[in-house]
């Protein structure tokens, strides 16, 4: 007996992810070389472990970081070589993450989570007298030197290098993770990389999304998804295949041959279906092919009101999936073709589907978790840190006015801060470099706390970005854009008795908002 499986679809389609078409099957290579990355970035971070100390010991660096200075020792143990590998698969995910920047190399290395730096080749500049190394273009205050940037690169690369903040507090440089928002790894990001689909793009909306987020039933939505990518069963598809002893002619009509086309819309049986209580004229589109048509009936659904929508989108389902069943049951179990059989198999599905979108609005399973959302919700955001019965206690706003494109030579951010405790004066605003409006609003923090840092021991510091005040929470990297600037905003309020960062709305930032933007336009 020949057991060859019968090949749907290829194995690239099914494992890529269901917001690109796929199945989200998993790739036991991917998936194996994802995990044995995420042991050696816990080796590589947990530099106390005494599995570190070993590496090190025994082969001067661990797996990562020879991954990504493209070395490796001639000879180790089969569990240093299999974590080598994988850091090697997955070198293309990892930056050298800015600290004092002695160690980042300025021809090789990456030290930008989404961009490649590239110098320009400048005339009459001898290759040994240019800068070097990153360090090579900061000046003894942690400062970028404008004149060296613009002279190396590109106006764009410019600008996204002095919006990289430089840690004051002289850190080293550390190995970071591009493909996840807090820079740190996680194993779906990385199997997500050897698939070669980026996490960022996996999380833009897509009709894909959209379609698996529908409220249908789950075998509804593997039917549709064979449907659109041709991977039914049909005598055509058999055929192509060369399945023997399948009888090509339509089961239901008895006249023409089995398409997925002729089957599901142009039968004269599956017509009379249509034109029944759906009133869909099957005629007017039979030069459209089989998934077209039905993806525009779908679409076609969604401008209606939402109650509406889903009954329309059931009755069409429902009506595809009972002619699919009847089919079947023609051939399988030997019964005559019928269209009330599939008007009592359509009837059925619906009514279980109505039957059960009620049972689950009496009885959601999420209510619990969604009360304890709405409470969160209503929560004060604040970071508060020292004492609170600090005496000349000054409440200052601030904000930062970024722009995503730089049209007519505006610059891209500016950011303000302002002392409303009757001081008029005690403001400040500036034009400056940032790729994202929670970095120009991180900066504004830093600004309003540097400028008062000997002035009052209490600091009350009103933002309307939730992002950074949700960094300033957290103890570890919350989002690798602002870290820097975060550790640098945490170094900074040691020097006060109180500081306390609090998330407004904008209409009590607005004193600040409208300085912030007025620097922006110049």
């Amino acid at each position: 007996m020949d057991k060859t499986p019968i090949y749907w679809r290829k194995r690239t389609l099914l494992e890529r992810h269901k917001s690109q078409g796929g199945l989200s099957f998993r790739n036991i290579s991917h998936a194996n070389k994802a995990l044995l990355f995420n042991q050696a970035w816990r080796i590589h971070k947990n530099k106390d472990s005494l599995i570190h100390q070993l590496y090190v010991a025994k082969y001067k660096k661990d797996p990562i970081q020879l991954a990504i200075d493209n070395e490796g020792p001639k000879n180790c143990s089969y569990a240093f070589r299999s974590l080598l590998g994988a850091c090697r698969s997955l070198k293309d995910g990892l930056y050298k993450k800015l600290g004092n920047g002695k160690s980042i190399r300025l021809a090789t290395d990456n030290w930008h989570p989404s961009k490649k730096f590239v110098p320009c080749e400048v005339q009459n500049q001898n290759s040994d007298s240019g800068p070097i190394w990153v360090s090579d273009l900061m000046d003894q205050n942690k400062s970028w030197k404008p004149s060296i940037i613009w002279n190396q690169y590109s106006k764009e690369d410019a600008k996204e290098i002095f919006a990289i903040h430089i840690p004051k507090a002289g850190m080293e440089d550390e190995i970071g993770w591009s493909h996840t928002k807090s820079g740190n790894y996680t194993v779906k990001s990385g199997y997500w990389l050897l698939n070669g689909e980026n996490q960022q793009q996996l999380s833009k909306e897509s009709n894909w999304k959209q379609f698996w987020k529908a409220d249908y039933f789950p075998k509804w939505k593997l039917f549709l998804w064979k449907i659109f990518n041709n991977a039914l069963p049909t005598a055509d598809n058999l055929l192509k295949r060369n399945i023997t002893g399948v009888n090509p002619i339509c089961c239901l009509c008895k006249i023409h041959d089995e398409t997925l086309a002729h089957m599901l819309r142009d039968c004269q049986i599956t017509q009379r279906i249509w034109s029944g209580d759906l009133g869909i004229v099957v005629g007017n589109g039979k030069h459209i092919k089989i998934h077209e048509w039905i993806k525009n009936f779908l679409n076609l659904f969604k401008k209606r009101r939402k109650e509406e929508c889903l009954i329309l989108e059931v009755d069409f389902i429902s009506t595809l999936w009972a002619i699919w069943v009847h089919r079947n049951e023609v051939i399988f179990r030997g019964i005559n073709p019928n269209p009330e059989r599939i008007m009592m198999i359509r009837k059925d599905h619906s009514v279980r589907f109505y039957v059960l979108k009620e049972r689950q609005h009496r009885h959601p399973a999420n209510s619990s978790q969604e009360a304890r959302d709405d409470h969160s919700k209503q929560e004060i955001l604040e970071w508060t840190i020292r004492n609170k019965d600090t005496p000349n206690v000054q409440i200052l706003v601030v904000d930062g006015a970024w722009k995503r494109n730089d049209k007519d030579n505006q610059w891209r951010a500016a950011i303000a801060w302002k002392n409303v405790n009757n001081e008029p004066n005690e403001e400040a605003a500036l034009r400056i470099f940032a790729n994202s409006a929670e970095q120009a609003e991180a900066y504004a923090i830093l600004k309003a706390l540097t400028d008062m840092e000997w002035r009052t021991p209490g600091v009350i510091i009103k933002t309307d970005n939730a992002e950074v005040i949700k960094a300033l929470q957290n103890n570890k990297c919350h989002n690798k854009n602002i870290d820097n600037i975060i550790k640098d905003i945490k170094r900074l309020a040691n020097s006060f008795n109180f500081i306390s960062c609090i998330k407004v709305g904008r209409e009590e930032v607005k004193l600040a908002h409208e300085l912030a933007t007025q620097a922006r336009k110049g």
